[in-house]
């Protein structure tokens, strides 16, 4: 079949590995979620997450593009990789510290006031430093395809989080700053899977570029992507990081149970779209771009709505009667997210295409849109206002990133947009594919997947 309509085998491969083990971080979140509800209630819930909210919003100012970077360049010259890692770490640490002065300058505002919530903020933020450079090893690796170590460190990083996290908890030893500690350290341990980027690369580049090519060429286009990377975060992250000062903490411990749950589809979506991007910057394919943001979209609306179906008979029991405040808000964000998808996809699709910075120029229009409707909204509608702030983002985010990509691409703007027949058969396939590889005879009755190790050097 063409690949208008099925991706080609290694990517398949890819993207089921990817998305299964994506599965794994909203998982965590589901299991972990109601632990810290119900441990810190509505007030500790919302000083956690303005705790780490300038911390995560570091981990894409100070990382300057160079995970995009390396993946996009890696993936091309697959012998750059230790020399374009030790310099992306360098860069990425320097820069690191000076966000962290800048957060500590900050203090005052970020806290609302509050010197306890302060220290909190600070102690997240440095932290997070050594998570950096886990990010530039996580770029490099998808650039060399090494599927198999970034599941690994999903998986390490979810389970610690739901061990330690639910562990403490039952202990009665569960407290915002044990929390922060958890959610800053355990990123760091998962990202020793990463230790064979510093090996030689399974097949060797015949011309790879020089050190100082390396980093002139790594640092221009990290630059074009940092904007953009910035603004992601910044759009992730804006109602975390100022909600307290416009509104309560009350209503940010709402807002953070609402977003935990409708992040679901978007993790899927996002692990989707970062295994697309480092296939596509090897290998251009318009068609199979198209067909797996329709399909992505096909599978987050089915997620969406049986989410939304059935929130109102769990999300009390879970996360404990006072949450069930945020049912209105998480369907709000549900139908946000599923806006959301195609914009995601065609992103990718720029970037692998060469147009970093018009990709960064999108989420900038994106960012604009976010921070204005915020400001007007939120004092005046709490969380709902924030609701109402996302769906007006992520509309003009896709409507820029699918008229963007399909003028890159040369594609119809539908492409990106309209399932197909064709579409849903290949998401029930892909679904009964994955099904039959998740089977626990499957490895007995020896049809079982190649090793991580030889995935990642195919």
């Amino acid at each position: 079949m063409s690949t208008e309509t099925e991706p080609a085998p290694s990517f398949r491969r890819a993207v089921v590995l990817m998305t299964a083990t994506s599965f794994l971080v909203p998982a965590a979140g589901v299991v972990t979620a109601p632990v810290l509800a119900r441990a810190l209630d509505v007030a500790g819930r919302g000083e956690l997450s303005a705790a780490l909210a300038p911390a995560t919003l570091m981990l894409a100012v100070a990382t300057l593009g160079l995970p995009d970077a390396l993946t996009y360049h890696v993936a091309k010259h697959p012998g750059i990789a230790r020399p374009a890692v030790l310099w992306a770490g360098l860069a990425t640490g320097v820069l690191g510290m000076l966000c962290t002065l800048s957060v500590w300058a900050a203090l005052p505002f970020l806290s609302a006031g509050d010197p306890r919530l302060g220290e909190l903020i600070l102690l997240a933020t440095v932290l997070t430093l050594p998570a950096l450079v886990v990010g530039v090893f996580r770029g490099a690796a998808t650039g060399r395809q090494m599927w198999g170590a970034v599941a690994v460190e999903r998986l390490v990083n979810s389970s610690l989080r739901v061990v330690l996290l639910g562990g403490l908890w039952l202990a009665g030893e569960l407290t915002v700053f044990v929390a922060v500690l958890v959610s800053t350290l355990t990123p760091v341990v998962a990202g020793l899977s990463y230790w064979r980027l510093l090996t030689r690369p399974p097949t060797e580049d015949p011309a790879p570029p020089s050190g100082r090519r390396t980093a002139r060429t790594l640092l221009s286009f990290g630059g074009r992507v940092w904007l953009g990377s910035v603004a992601s975060m910044l759009l992730a992250r804006f109602g975390f990081l100022f909600m307290a000062p416009l509104s309560s903490v009350e209503d940010l411990g709402l807002y953070t149970v609402a977003s935990t749950v409708s992040d679901l589809p978007l993790v899927v979506a996002l692990a989707i779209q970062g295994t697309l991007y480092g296939v596509d910057s090897r290998s251009r394919d318009a068609g199979r771009l198209t067909a797996t943001s329709r399909v992505t979209l096909l599978v987050g609306l089915l997620g969406c709505v049986v989410l939304g179906a059935t929130l109102p008979l769990w999300i009390g029991p879970l996360f404990g009667e006072e949450f069930t405040a945020a049912t209105v808000p998480t369907i709000m964000l549900l139908g946000s997210a599923l806006i959301c998808i195609p914009g995601l996809m065609a992103a990718a699709g720029v970037a692998a295409w060469g147009r970093p910075g018009l990709r960064s120029a999108g989420l900038a229009v994106a960012l604009v849109a976010s921070a204005s409707t915020f400001l007007l909204l939120v004092p005046v509608l709490g969380v709902y206002g924030a609701c109402w702030s996302s769906i007006a983002t992520n509309v003009v985010l896709t409507g820029f990133m699918v008229t963007a990509a399909s003028r890159v691409l040369g594609v119809r703007a539908t492409d990106f947009l309209v399932p197909r027949v064709a579409d849903a058969r290949l998401a029930v396939a892909e679904g009964a594919r994955l099904v039959r590889r998740l089977r626990p005879g499957r490895r007995r009755a020896g049809v079982v997947a190649a090793p991580p190790g030889r995935q990642e050097q195919r």
